[in-house]
């Protein structure tokens, strides 16, 4: 949790595949300016080739955010072990304060969406994380209940913009060849931002309090600032998506979408099973596995490194698929099915664990469901909702997935406090990904470019969406 963002970023490199510069900065190279034609090709191609690792830094620095963002969220459930027993927090209580950051986070999606629709989602990304960075280092100074809920609303107001600030980046910037990838590298942040997250930070609160601990978190994280702003002052201008269908649908006409429902329907239940685990998974180890801080870094981390990985071999093997012919559609759903399937099982497995390689097994599956999951649930999103939506859409699925956040805490919580076990809070969480398979099957229609232009109105959008 306190790696440094140069560190961080190599992590997520390790990962990602080296053709990515010729993947993700080969269109901008089709862009060079007309003066080019003109005899100015030395100008015309330097500006091309400094747009083209811009486009590249993006993806790269993308990623990163997610990480950060996941890191910043998480602290909490790392410092519960002894942030629950400093402040005196029952389970619900704990559970209420891990809960407020989505009161507002899930909402503050649409008003996201919204306003990357109308600005420089860039800028919009720099402000959001500049105010969460503040948040997560001022949760240090938390002296009970209220003052630990407040922070955490302060840390979703600036956290609600990212997902539908970075998905319009992609789409504006990032060819749609390469979209796995970039998808990917999106999935990755968000796997491995846990995974460091509670590696690091777990060995952190080992050693020190565990105000530090955000203290330090906070800090790093305003750091991502320095490569961000440099990058997006040289960024191309992006197409002018809404010349050709005005400003793209309301959020009236994307709510009345049967694959916009359905697709929130899924993320909310294969969310719930996320939540479970960055929320209660360092608790159960260290309260009912007996584990120490430190083995308890380790062991929850895997989960994580688990759905980076997941993340990653999903977005390359849908860009394969789809380079050899196969329709985008099919692959991305199957895919997300074949996910929630695996999250079910894992989750199923942790507590029937009777060893330490029985439990590793069965997190390292939850783990690579909810990577696959997330990374194609991302692009079918976004092959619904085209450029012109993508911002509003992004804050329709994430501000109802994020449902899972708010009432996952809470529904933990009092089930631990009134069974005192945690046995029936992870068979709920098992079942949840079941009814996402469920949606993604039967409810989610033929994933295909929605026609916005072509409709008048939400009566229209249900019957042909």
């Amino acid at each position: 949790m306190i790696v440094p963002p140069c560190l961080a970023a190599k992590s997520i490199a390790a990962v990602l595949p080296p053709q990515l510069l010729h993947t993700v900065a080969g269109p901008v190279l089709d862009r060079a300016p007309a003066a080019a034609q003109a005899g100015h090709w030395g100008t015309a191609m330097a500006q091309a080739g400094s747009q083209a690792r811009a486009v590249t830094a993006l993806v790269w620095l993308i990623g990163l955010a997610v990480f950060i963002n996941c890191v910043d969220r998480g602290t909490l459930g790392i410092a519960a072990p002894r942030l629950k027993a400093d402040l005196g927090l029952t389970a619900t209580e704990y559970g209420m304060a891990a809960s407020a950051f989505f009161w507002v986070y899930a909402p503050g999606q649409l008003v996201a969406g919204w306003l990357v629709g109308r600005s420089n989602a860039g800028w919009v990304l720099a402000a959001g994380l500049g105010l969460w960075g503040v948040a997560t280092a001022l949760t240090g100074l938390a002296n009970g209940l209220l003052a630990l809920v407040l922070l955490r609303l302060l840390l979703a107001v600036g956290e609600a913009v990212t997902f539908p600030a970075l998905f319009k980046l992609i789409v504006d910037h990032v060819d749609a060849a390469p979209h796995g990838v970039a998808n990917a590298a999106t999935s990755v942040g968000l796997a491995l931002g846990p995974a460091f997250g509670t590696l690091a930070g777990g060995l952190l609160l080992a050693a020190l309090d565990w105000r530090w601990l955000f203290a330090i978190v906070g800090g790093v994280t305003l750091l991502w600032l320095l490569p961000w702003v440099a990058t997006i002052r040289r960024l191309p201008t992006p197409a002018d998506h809404g010349a050709a269908g005005g400003e793209g649908p309301t959020y009236l006409q994307i709510l009345f979408t049967r694959a916009a429902l359905s697709l929130s329907l899924a993320q909310v239940c294969w969310g719930f099973g996320l939540y479970f685990l960055v929320t209660w998974l360092p608790l159960w180890l260290v309260e009912v596995r007996h584990y120490s801080l430190a083995d308890m870094a380790w062991i929850g981390a895997l989960a994580f490194a688990a759905q980076a990985v997941a993340a990653m071999i999903g977005g390359q093997v849908n860009d394969l698929l789809l380079r050899r012919g196969l329709a985008p559609g099919p692959v991305r759903r199957g895919g997300a099915m074949l996910g929630t399937v695996m999250t079910a099982a894992g989750l199923a497995g942790i507590p029937l664990s009777d060893s330490q390689g029985a439990l590793i097994a069965a997190l390292l599956l939850a783990g690579f469901g909810i990577g696959i999951m997330h990374v194609c649930v991302n692009m079918m999103a976004q092959m619904f909702a085209g450029p012109s939506a993508v911002g509003k859409w992004t804050g329709v699925q994430n501000g109802f997935g994020n449902i899972a956040g708010i009432v996952n805490p809470l529904i933990t919580g009092a089930i631990i406090d009134a069974t005192g076990s945690y046995n029936a809070a992870f068979a709920l969480a098992a079942g949840m990904p079941l009814v996402a398979l469920f949606s993604l099957a039967v409810l989610v229609p033929r994933v295909v470019p929605i026609a916005w232009a072509q409709r008048e109105g939400p009566s229209t959008v249900i019957t042909s969406a």
